[in-house]
């Protein structure tokens, strides 16, 4: 009786972890599949410092990035520009930089721009100027397709811009209070920024940025290599 008891036991424990097994498979396969970002733009990709910044407050980092890449693919090769995107160099993918960029700028910008409304910075009639020539350069750099599938406002990105203006007042008021430093050290990839990383607080969400496959958001290519 005992040795029967035994044997369904093993097969309920067996049942239980191929069940647990599957479950996690497909989860995993959830995680690899390339996420549709313009039916998720309220999910949230990144925490800066407590704040939560949306893949749709990302979108004009993503719209800049995926153009200039795709220029510089252009040139590469005409006829098929996402074999510039599946170019594996420097020991990552092109289109893996490019995420990391879009990622590196809008928390560099989140960080400067709040920096920017604690001292209640607001911009000057010569840089209100310089936005508008920056806007109309963007608008006009950007592909058709990109402004015709346009998830977001043209507000929604216009003040998007005009955020980063600000971060980049406080950014260069900071290098001029600042011995020693100088306006690149602040970018993103800067040293001096890197530092001051250190006294904020920064969390990516894996589960939902893992899933974005740049080159294929406002922009469309066959084939694209996934990245893991």
């Amino acid at each position: 009786m005992k040795q029967k008891w035994f044997f369904w036991i093993r097969i309920l424990i067996f049942i239980g972890l191929g069940i647990a097994l599957l479950a996690y498979g497909l989860y995993s396969m959830q995680l690899r599949e390339p996420l549709n970002y313009t039916e998720h733009l309220d999910e949230v990709a990144v925490t800066v410092d407590g704040r939560e910044i949306t893949l749709g407050d990302m979108y004009f980092y993503v719209l800049y990035e995926e153009q200039v890449v795709e220029s510089a693919a252009e040139v590469y090769d005409s006829e098929q520009t996402r074999h510039f995107w599946n170019i594996h160099t420097n020991q990552s993918f092109v289109q893996e930089e490019a995420k990391d960029n879009i990622m590196g700028m809008a928390v560099h910008d989140a960080i400067f721009y709040e920096m920017a409304c604690r001292q209640q910075m607001v911009l000057s009639s010569e840089e209100k100027a310089t936005l508008e020539h920056r806007r109309s350069d963007f608008w006009s750099d950007l592909y058709d397709i990109q402004k015709e599938e346009l998830p977001v406002s043209y507000d929604k990105i216009n003040r998007t811009m005009q955020h980063i203006a600000l971060a980049q007042k406080a950014q260069a008021k900071l290098v001029e209070e600042t011995e020693g430093v100088t306006y690149a050290g602040y970018d993103w990839q800067g040293k001096d920024y890197q530092r001051l990383m250190e006294a904020h607080e920064v969390k990516v969400n894996k589960k939902i940025w893992k899933r974005v496959l740049i080159g294929n958001v406002s922009l469309e290519h066959d084939t694209l290599i996934t990245i893991d």
